[in-house]
């Protein structure tokens, strides 16, 4: 027995020996993710558990493959480091720009992003502290490939004994003691491959859920009571807002200077409590628009949505937007364009080009929609780029308010700069947004405007990053302004419908049931229509939990470490 062991024991040191370069690379590209997300985590126990058997199992894959022939021994070393260093850099750049690992809301965000955004994502988290350890782990993966360290390293037979068996007892004990903490966890996690695989089938699944959503283009919605009289009925939809940066909700900075004053007029209902369901684009857009909510139990394009249903009822329906007129993935946005019976868009441009457009730019659309506007009911929606990094692209100079030294948070001088960017860029959007609003003032007409961004922005406000991701939820990502203007007009028709949005302020809220809340407000109604989830109903339910990435938004999120 005694011989045996020994013999496995010495078996084993030689294959480090031979083995070693490999070994080092494959385990640095498929545990040094996890352990630095578990680290940042403060789940040290954990990760040295996790990091004991990623060495165990290199140390089995090294075994096999030594069994192989050289060249086919050759050829699979490589083809495995050149496929699993692809997620490596994903999650790793996962890691340390949001502390979370790759999952469906990473791949989504990488399938929706175009070259343009691609530029502008680096530019935003790659700083020269960023390229300096870019080029020092480079250069240290260099060296160590050139040299090959392991291989001068001799000690003599008792040596080679005691370090080989201290690594076999060390990570077969700790293997052990991961299994029995997190067996059920475990096979899902084990590889940055893995989970790079696992999310993107998801993601590509949601894909084909667009396509389907895209089959319905024509379909026909059933109404159970149509008693619309609106005129005008406008939904902004904003991009990546985060209302506490903004002084309408009680930001330090002076960056909502029109809404401030529409609200000291009374002329804007301001909700205070309003959460996105998602922090990206298109999850959000899946559900916005949809009966689909967080408690459903079909995918989200077997729902009706709400451009059908406002065609349905007779509205003119427009989509009118500063976002990409067409797409390789089958955009959500791009859908929901195709099923309005007008959609215009600031620029022809696909996902691989932007050519950094403000919002402005909507302004001449908004004036021909309104001139070209049904004698009785019409129906916006007018999709803006707000707050979407990079934030120096969202306004023009003129509009430069705010440098580092108004920004207060204890962060450093670059992100201080990065924070006044957005918040000059939060200072446009309210230009645009009171902009939009006047022009349908100037109408005299029977109007309303509601103003819901898709999700919120993380911008250095807890931690140090900047962004918005599912996987990692921070509130910043889903806390979000609703606003609603009515005009003169819209009050003296609907006084008791104003009455009713005034009241629901303060009511707490998800964004997956605006639907219920868009057809209450125009007195629509459809098989789907639930009054218990309309914000400004008497029946609405304010006790239902709202979910964010299967966290209680409420007793998991809101009370977070920046409040």
């Amino acid at each position: 027995m005694k011989q045996l062991l020994d013999k496995f024991i010495m078996g084993t040191c030689r294959l480090l020996e031979r083995q070693g370069g490999f070994y080092l690379a494959f385990f640095v590209f498929n545990c040094l993710p996890m352990c630095c997300y578990m680290v940042m985590k403060k789940n040290g126990e954990a990760m040295f558990s996790f990091a004991c058997f990623m060495l165990l199992i290199n140390l089995v894959i090294c075994f096999l493959i030594d069994k192989l022939p050289l060249l086919a021994r050759r050829i699979l070393k490589f083809l495995l480091l050149a496929v699993f260093f692809v997620p490596f850099v994903i999650e790793g750049v996962v890691v340390y720009n949001y502390t979370a690992l790759i999952g469906v809301g990473v791949v989504a965000s990488l399938l929706e992003t175009n070259m343009k955004e691609a530029g502008e994502f680096v530019t935003m988290y790659m700083g020269a502290q960023e390229w300096i350890l870019v080029a020092l782990l480079a250069s240290g993966g260099a060296l160590l490939f050139l040299n090959k360290p392991w291989r001068k390293l001799h000690f003599d037979q008792i040596g080679k004994r005691v370090m080989t068996s201290c690594l076999l007892v060390v990570t077969i004990t700790y293997t052990v003691i991961l299994f029995s903490l997190h067996i059920e966890v475990l096979w899902d996690t084990m590889f940055p491959m893995q989970r790079l695989v696992l999310s993107s089938s998801t993601a590509i699944d949601n894909i084909r859920a667009y396509r389907e959503l895209s089959s319905h283009l024509d379909a026909d919605v059933e109404l159970t009571r149509n008693d619309s009289k609106i005129k005008n009925v406008v939904f902004i939809l904003g991009e990546s807002t985060n209302r506490n940066h903004m002084h309408l909700y009680g930001y330090y900075l002076p960056n909502t200077p029109n809404l401030d004053d529409m609200a000291a007029r009374g002329e804007i209902s301001v909700f205070r409590d309003v959460v996105s369901p998602h922090s990206t684009t298109i999850a959000v857009l899946s559900k916005l628009f949809t009966f689909c909510n967080h408690e459903s139990d079909k995918p989200w394009y077997e729902y009706s949505n709400l451009i059908d249903i406002m065609n349905s009822a007779g509205y003119k329906t427009y989509w009118l937007s500063n976002q990409e007129s067409s797409g390789i993935w089958g955009n959500v946005a791009q859908i929901y364009a195709a099923h309005s019976n007008v959609s215009h868009f600031t620029r022809i441009r696909d996902s691989r080009e932007d050519d950094g457009l403000e919002d402005g730019a909507l302004f001449p659309l908004v004036d021909e929609a309104i001139a070209q506007r049904a004698e009785d009911k019409n129906f916006y929606v007018v999709h803006l780029m707000g707050g979407h990094g990079l934030y120096y692209n969202r306004f023009p100079y003129i509009f430069t308010k705010f440098t580092k030294d108004d920004i207060q948070l204890d962060v450093n001088e670059a992100q201080k700069t990065v924070i006044a960017q957005y918040d000059d860029a939060i200072y446009y959007n309210d230009y645009i947004v009171s902009g939009i609003i006047d022009k349908f003032r100037c109408t005299g007409e029977d109007s309303i405007v509601v103003y819901v961004p898709d999700h919120g922005e993380a911008v250095y406000d807890e931690g140090g990053f900047t962004g918005h991701i599912e996987e990692n939820p921070s509130r910043h990502m889903i806390e979000i302004p609703v606003i609603i203007w009515a005009s003169d007009k819209f009050k003296e028709l609907h006084p008791e419908k104003w009455a009713a949005i005034q009241a629901a302020v303060n009511n707490p809220y998800m964004t997956d049931d605006m639907i219920h809340t868009m057809l209450d407000i125009v007195d629509v109604q459809t098989a789907g229509y639930d009054p218990a989830r309309s914000i400004i109903n008497r029946q609405f339910d304010a006790s239902r939990p709202r979910f964010f990435d299967d966290k209680n938004y409420d007793t998991e999120i809101k009370n977070g470490v920046v409040q």
